[in-house]
């Protein structure tokens, strides 16, 4: 019997894009979809309870998504829990994916990824970060679609609660559970970001801050404050 699967998504103010998202996820056969509102102000949690009856929706009085989706996790009963960004589209057979490979021994993985819109610089970092960073040192971030059986996010006590760099940290700890697979379909992940910021500069943040947590020692809480001000 294939195992079940749980889609956890994190939102804070997200009311423009989630209703588009739901209509995605909802076509992935997942049996179940949470989503963990971080108090958004702009009516995201409304609109989702509105339109979206068959999603179980909580909201919660802290905007920390380490914290959303640790609170989505233990709201869960699937198997196999996956989490998602709001403003990335999972691929339209996510959940054979993840059931075959989990099927096979794997204790958890990500997807690679693709950004839209995008140009060659962005496709460029995107083929050296699927590549690389991924497939060849299996560091997975929260656009990767990270998933992982509920047995063993619960023994791993879930996303270590700070406010930055949460995926980072408990990737960390992933590796030395088990093996991690790489599933060669993309997610689709937004590229506003890169958009808003610029597209090197934002690459160069990125780097920046890896290297300082990598090889400085530096955590996420001072990590945050750089990030922040290069924004």
């Amino acid at each position: 019997m294939a195992p079940t699967v749980a889609i956890i998504i994190p939102v804070l103010n997200e009311r423009m894009l989630i209703i588009d998202a739901l209509q995605r996820v909802c076509c992935l056969g997942a049996d179940e979809i949470i989503v963990i509102d971080g108090n958004s102000t702009d009516g995201t949690y409304e609109s989702i309870r509105d339109k979206f009856p068959q999603v179980f929706c909580l909201k919660t009085p802290f905007a920390n998504r380490a914290k959303q989706m640790n609170t989505g996790a233990n709201e869960a009963v699937s198997d196999i829990l996956v989490f998602v960004h709001a403003d990335s589209r999972l691929p339209d057979d996510t959940v054979s994916y993840i059931q075959k490979t989990m099927q096979r021994g794997y204790v958890g993985g990500g997807f690679m990824k693709k950004y839209e819109p995008t140009n060659l610089v962005l496709n460029t970092y995107g083929f050296l970060l699927n590549h690389i960073y991924l497939r060849f040192y299996k560091n997975l971030v929260g656009s990767n679609a990270i998933f992982i059986r509920r047995d063993l996010f619960e023994s791993l006590k879930g996303f270590p609660e700070v406010n930055f760099m949460e995926d980072v940290l408990f990737t960390k700890i992933l590796k030395e559970a088990g093996r991690l697979s790489v599933i060669d379909e993309p997610v689709i992940v937004s590229s506003r970001r890169y958009q808003e910021h610029g597209v090197l500069k934002q690459i160069m943040r990125n780097a920046r801050i890896i290297f300082d947590y990598q090889y400085l020692q530096r955590g996420p809480q001072e990590l945050k404050k750089v990030y922040t001000v290069n924004a």
